[in-house]
Order: structure tokens, then C-alpha cells, then sequence
């Protein structure tokens, strides 16, 4: 062995997003000049550097070479010990090769953000929000969510809870905003509230948001129901003075020539029959013609209403989809065995301002198309909801065209989008059997 190399630190900490120097020694025991090459290898090779990457050494002397550590401060790599080693491989003896190790220390940070959608929901009594958290740190962290309101008017509560939320993801949770009373009559009612967000010892995020709350009877509805009060007595009016009188008479003058009829028959068989010679003197008798009955058809019955089937469970799948531009990502989601799905709503978040397109595919086919130019957040509510047979395919697919500014945390420009498909779960309909 005539290469000798020696790392100066067994064990380096760094801080992502900066640097840490460790040196490396190469002693060359060899009779002859001789060039070594350098490369650092494992995990950290990602962010690691050998600076000079090629030396040479004369015989019986040593070089020094710093390794230089800059791990980005993204959520990759996680808080922790990652193992390396650097090769030193001689030019003039390849297999004299040596490879000492060491480890690198990455220390934690907390980088939490979050994000309420909408910012103002419209409902009489209660109302939906949507609340993201993105842990964008390198370590896992737990999330508390509790909302509060200035005027007291509002319960707010978010299911669930508290959250885990892993490095490098976003964990969606649905906040219900309650009107502790009811708004009878007037104009809508503007309630702000606040959404805190606390992540591990970090100060706590606020979101603001708000809800409006609708009168249960909308204004101007009371002009409209004294104007058909007014339009029920006219017609009413009309009804006795005019049209009853008239519909009255018609009645009489239709009737008038048949009755004039009966009583002329009347006439003629009285006088057949208790006339000279009639069935009465003969006592004769004669058989009245049987008049036909008249029936009167059944009410219809009223077909029994539908409602949610029992046995429904609520449905929340996320979507992460990363993509170069110009390349194609897809996120499948299969519904399971014995269940149908049932998709209603599709919060989609395009923080970066990529350009490109998502596109929701059924089964193969595609459903709905959005714009990524169109929007950065995003709540699609759909007018007929989506079902979803057992063993059938929802796919969340991104094509990417240009990626916008890269988030802070993230390394390469790529488009990134973010999608959470809601809905329900209900149990599917037993096959009909063969006849």
C-alpha cells in the first residue's frame, strides 16, 4: 500500500443551508510523483464536494484536500447521522484505491407553513373550510389546530385535531365553522375568525379567514310574498265576480237542452205507459235500460324518497405530483373491494405558478382538465358527483410545460402540484342475480 489518506474529523455537524469543512490527508509512501483523484460517495455525495477533486503528491510527502458539506435546507436529507466515505484512487496503481469513512451530522429545523381555503365560505348556519399544513423542515412535527373568533359568535372545529406531519408533506384537515345563532331576516353578516397553527416550539401561524352568514329568509323575500298575497285576493276577486258567475251560466245553457230532452222522453214513455192501450192498462211491464256505471280511477301513490346510502364513510385522498418540464406525472388512487366511491370535491394548490395542465382521469377516460396558468388554489366543488365502482381507477395525472420560482426547501426547478380529492364511501349494490 503506497497511498496513506486520513480524515482530519471522523464526524462533521452541519446546519442545512450551511457549509461544514472537513480535511482530508494523502501521503504517498511511493518512489514516483503520483496523481490521486477524489470523490466523496454515499448519501451525502449529493452534497458534498472534494475541493481540489485531483491532486498530486511528490514521494514521501502529503496534500491536504477539504471536503466541503452543503446540505440544502429542504426536507431532504432528514435530521440525523449520514454515513460517507471518500475515494482516493492513484493514477499510475488504480487498485492501490482507499476509502476512509466518516459521518455527517444534519441538525433539525422546523420550516411550517400553512394555508386556509376559502378565505370567506357563505352559509346560513355552518360552513366548510379547509385548512393545509406543509411541513417543508427535516423532521417530523406535530400539528395543533384551534380556531377562535373576536365576536364569540362562532364555534369552530377542526377534525382532526392535531396532525403528524412527515418531512417533505402536506396533510390536509377539514375546519367546520358553526353560527351559534340563527340570522332570521336583514343583510348577511360578515363573521371573521382566526385559524391557529402551532408546529412543535415554533410560534403559532394565524389564518385569517371569515364566513358570511345568510339570513334564512333572504332580503326583499317579504315584498315578494305580500305582492303573491295581493296577486292570490285579485285572483280570488276575479274568480268570485267574474268568472263564477259566467262559468255558472255556461254550465246552465250546456245542461239546459238535454234536461228539455229527458223531459220530452219522460213525457212520451208516460204516455205509453199510462196511456190508451199502455203497458200500465195491459199490466204489461217493461224493462228500464241499464245505465253503466261510472268508476273512478285511484289516487297515485307517491314514489318513496332516495337518501345516502347506510354505511357511507367520509373519503380524503392527497395527491403530490412532482414533473420536469416538458415530462408527465400521475398519482392513481383504486377504489377498494366491496366499496363504491363517491368523489364531490377537489381542493388543488399550484404554489410555484407552474404552467402545464392537471387533468383528473376516470377509468381511463378524462374528466375535468384545469389550467395550471389558471389558478394557485383552487375549490372545485362538482355539480353531479363522481361514483366510483369497486376495483375501478381514479388517476391525479400533471403534465408539466415550464415550473415556476422553486419553493423555498425544494431543490431543482420542477412543477409541483398538490391535490386533495373529498368525497364519500358507500358500500356496493349486490349483483342481481340470473334469472
Amino acid at each position: 500500500m503506497t497511498t496513506i489518506a486520513t480524515l482530519e474529523s471522523t464526524l462533521v455537524e452541519v446546519e442545512p443551508g450551511t457549509e461544514a469543512v472537513c480535511r482530508l490527508e494523502i501521503h504517498n509512501t511511493a518512489a514516483i510523483v503520483e496523481a490521486y483523484d477524489i470523490q466523496v460517495l454515499g448519501e451525502a455525495a449529493e452534497w458534498a464536494v472534494a475541493e481540489p477533486a485531483a491532486v498530486s503528491v511528490y514521494p514521501g510527502t502529503e496534500e491536504y484536500v477539504s471536503i466541503r458539506f452543503r446540505p440544502p435546507r429542504t426536507a431532504v436529507p432528514e435530521a440525523g447521522d449520514v454515513r460517507y466515505g471518500v475515494r482516493v484512487t492513484p493514477a499510475e496503481r488504480p487498485d492501490d484505491q482507499v476509502v476512509p469513512e466518516g459521518v455527517v451530522r444534519v441538525l433539525p429545523f422546523l420550516d411550517t407553513t400553512a394555508d386556509i381555503v376559502p378565505r370567506t365560505s357563505r352559509a346560513r348556519l355552518w360552513a366548510r373550510h379547509e385548512v393545509a399544513v406543509d411541513n417543508r423542515g427535516n423532521l417530523p412535527v406535530e400539528v395543533a389546530l384551534s380556531g377562535s373568533d373576536p365576536d364569540g359568535r362562532l364555534t369552530i372545529a377542526a377534525k382532526p385535531p392535531t396532525l403528524a406531519v412527515a418531512p417533505g408533506e402536506a396533510v390536509f384537515t377539514k375546519v367546520t365553522v358553526r353560527s351559534r345563532r340563527l340570522l332570521w331576516r336583514g343583510q348577511p353578516a360578515t363573521r371573521p375568525f382566526q385559524v391557529l397553527v402551532a408546529a412543535g416550539d415554533a410560534p403559532p401561524l394565524r389564518l385569517d379567514a371569515a364566513t358570511v352568514q345568510t339570513p334564512m329568509v333572504p332580503p326583499g323575500a317579504t315584498r315578494v310574498l305580500a305582492a303573491l298575497l295581493i296577486l292570490a285576493l285579485l285572483g280570488a276577486g276575479l274568480w268570485y265576480a267574474v268568472l263564477k258567475p259566467a262559468v255558472k251560466s255556461a254550465a246552465k245553457e250546456a245542461v239546459a237542452q238535454p234536461i228539455a230532452s229527458l223531459q220530452a222522453q219522460q213525457s212520451k214513455l208516460d204516455g205509453q205507459v199510462n196511456g190508451p192501450g199502455g203497458i200500465a192498462q195491459a199490466g204489461g211491464a217493461k224493462t228500464a235500460a241499464a245505465v253503466p256505471a261510472v268508476s273512478t280511477p285511484p289516487a297515485a301513490q307517491p314514489a318513496p324518497a332516495g337518501g345516502v346510502p347506510a354505511g357511507a364513510s367520509s373519503f380524503n385522498q392527497t395527491a403530490r405530483n412532482f414533473a420536469n418540464g416538458g415530462a408527465s406525472s400521475s398519482v392513481p388512487y383504486t377504489a377498494p373491494s366491496g366499496r363504491t366511491l363517491v368523489l364531490t370535491d377537489f381542493y388543488l394548490q399550484n404554489p410555484q405558478g407552474d404552467s402545464g395542465k392537471l387533468e383528473l382521469v376516470v377509468d381511463g377516460t378524462p374528466f375535468f382538465t384545469w389550467s395550471l396558468a389558471n389558478f394557485r388554489d383552487l375549490d372545485y366543488h362538482a355539480v353531479s358527483p363522481i361514483e366510483l365502482p369497486a376495483g375501478k381507477t381514479v388517476t391525479v395525472r400533471l403534465t408539466c410545460i415550464t415550473p415556476g420560482p422553486a419553493l423555498a426547501g425544494f431543490g431543482s426547478a420542477q412543477c409541483r402540484v398538490w391535490a386533495l380529492l373529498s368525497g364519500y364511501q358507500k358500500a356496493a349494490p349486490s349483483p342481481t342475480p340470473a334469472p
